[in-house]
């Protein structure tokens, strides 16, 4: 598995991505035009996010031998935080996700906090992917709403080596 940076192709692979946890929003909201719209005030639509993310070179995919999209991330540099985190149901979380998150973290400052919002859903996909973020040392801050949606804010220890 190989990282490579998201282009303009790669637009529909990253929303194909995304509606595969299209379920999972819908366990609280049955209106998806905030989620993918923006809320029209503090955040944009998601074509406008991702178009920002690949022409900031802060979107980046897991792809198989085959080419294939196992996961996508991307970041906020400024912002030290990961703004998008998925993983292809295709793919093994564990593998897949710990080479993206491993990627952007490494992408990100280590000796100050790092904040990624994951979808509330007890489905078996977003546990792994919890079970993931606490082995790499994110822990539960806050729930807040992201365009519309309840989500879980999770905050990165920080890095007691530097």
């Amino acid at each position: 598995m190989k990282i490579k940076a998201l282009n303009m192709t790669d637009i529909s692979k990253w929303i194909v991505l995304s509606k595969e946890y299209d379920v999972y929003v819908r366990e609280v909201i049955s209106d998806l035009s905030e989620w993918y719209g923006g809320n029209g005030t503090t955040s944009e639509s998601f074509d406008k996010y991702m178009k920002r993310k690949i022409n900031n070179g802060e979107a980046f995919m897991a792809v198989d031998d085959y080419g294939n999209c196992c996961g996508i991330i991307a970041i906020s540099r400024n912002n030290n935080n990961i703004t998008f985190f998925g993983i292809s149901h295709e793919s093994d979380v564990v593998v897949a996700g710990d080479v993206l998150l491993n990627y952007a973290l490494s992408k990100l400052d280590s000796s100050i906090s790092v904040k990624l919002n994951e979808l509330k859903s007890n489905a078996g996909q977003i546990q792994k992917i919890y079970a993931l973020l606490d082995k790499s040392g994110f822990v539960f801050q806050s729930e807040v709403l992201e365009n519309g949606v309840p989500v879980n804010q999770m905050v990165k220890k920080l890095d007691s080596n530097k």
